[in-house]
């Protein structure tokens, strides 16, 4: 495939009215736009000309009040990019077409660049899916379970130190919640426990009448028969007490979670293991969509995300709140939440965890001095008004 090529499958994945003819500013929103020519390259050293591109990547938006000039990647994650069209759409397909999940290593191996590179391209891919799936509602037979993940104790090198370790505390394990509707998809996050308030939270978001909850013993779900009709298993009993109540359609999403991070990643990082299971969740979802199918459908979602507020700028030290997922409820959001308005808020009060568009973005360490000095003027200014010295007491 050629570069023009990814391009035009970037158009028609960006604009899908009529194929991508018809492009719309990210702007204001205005269907159609001008299409700049293609810039002609500057002489080099010696005064020899460029080969003149053959496609522009430059529009203009038609209302005057705007005028806005952009670009298919601009507003999306891939904003600012430095690869070809080419590459990302290689991507694009070899993410999507691995069963449980893509390594960065493997990734940068196969498209010849670095590792950072593809690590942060893969967690950007990985972003826009978790967004997208954040408004998602399951209805009729949902079965739901968690599981506990990451970090192992190391035992003692003499045996007679050694113990049981499956009686210690290992802090760096983490539980990922997980809801199934029966032939539907998947919601899975991440959250402190198998505990009443995240799992009542979660099913009064995203689960709507009709439907018929289905989970084990654990206490933290003696609650939500308030909200739906639930059948119970007692694994100490049984695996399946009655005709029609195994939960084992979640636990089989978990066996790919647990290969996943064996088997692929070796070591999925606490910070992001929301995003990691919020992308096999998608994954397990579109298993037998064709791969003709898929790969667009995954190119649609990165596209559709707005620019990574987590990742732009990784390296240079822009760094994702320390957990993605759930989190306690505070009031700094709607409903007297600061989740934001799926209930998995993961960043400061009434900040949404996947969507970046948010004016209450934490400050980076120039603006935070920009803003202190500020302060500071206007306060020199106020007092110098009321005629109080800077040593006094307002």
């Amino acid at each position: 495939m050629s570069e023009a090529e990814a391009y035009r499958a970037f158009r028609k994945a960006r604009w899908p009215d009529k194929n991508g003819s018809v492009p719309w500013c990210p702007q204001c929103g205005c269907m159609g736009a001008y299409e700049l020519a293609p810039r002609k390259p500057a002489p080099d050293k010696n005064g020899r000309k460029g080969r003149t591109p053959a496609f522009s990547n430059r529009f203009r938006c038609k209302q005057k009040e705007c005028r806005h000039d952009f670009s298919v990647t601009s507003g999306t994650i891939f904003a600012n990019r430095k690869l070809p069209f080419r590459t990302l759409l290689q991507a694009v397909a070899l993410s999507a077409q691995s069963v449980k999940g893509k390594a960065a290593l493997q990734l940068s191996r196969e498209l010849a660049v670095q590792y950072k590179t593809a690590w942060v391209l893969s967690h950007k891919l990985r972003e826009a899916i978790a967004a997208e799936r954040t408004a998602m509602t399951l209805s009729g037979s949902v079965e739901m379970d968690g599981m506990y993940i990451g970090g192992s104790i190391r035992p003692e090198n003499r045996r007679e130190d050694r113990v049981d370790r499956r009686k210690l505390v290992n802090p760096k394990k983490q539980c990922v919640l997980a809801l199934r509707q029966r032939e539907g998809r998947i919601l899975a996050t991440v959250v402190p426990g198998e505990q009443r308030e995240p799992a009542w939270d979660l099913v009064r978001r995203h689960v709507q009448a009709p439907a018929e909850l289905l989970a084990d013993e654990a206490p933290g779900y003696n609650d939500l028969v308030a909200l739906f009709p639930m059948k119970r298993n007692n694994h100490g009993e049984a695996y399946v007490v009655e005709p029609g109540s195994s939960t084992n359609q979640v636990e089989s999403f978990f066996s790919r979670i647990r290969r996943s991070a064996h088997g692929v990643h070796h070591r999925v990082a606490g910070t992001y293991l929301d995003w990691y299971v919020s992308d096999l969740a998608f994954r397990e979802d579109m298993r037998r969509m064709p791969m003709a199918n898929l790969a667009p459908r995954y190119l649609g979602s990165a596209l559709a995300h707005p620019v990574s507020r987590n990742l732009a700028g990784y390296w240079q030290g822009n760094k994702p709140p320390d957990t993605l997922g759930w989190r306690v409820p505070d009031e700094g959001g709607p409903d007297g939440d600061g989740r934001g308005p799926d209930g998995l808020g993961n960043g400061p009060p009434g900040r949404h965890p996947h969507r970046d568009d948010m004016d209450d973005e934490p400050l980076s360490p120039r603006a935070q001095r920009q803003a202190i000095s500020d302060a500071m003027r206007v306060v020199a200014a106020r007092r110098k008004l009321s005629g109080v010295r800077p040593g006094g007491k307002d």
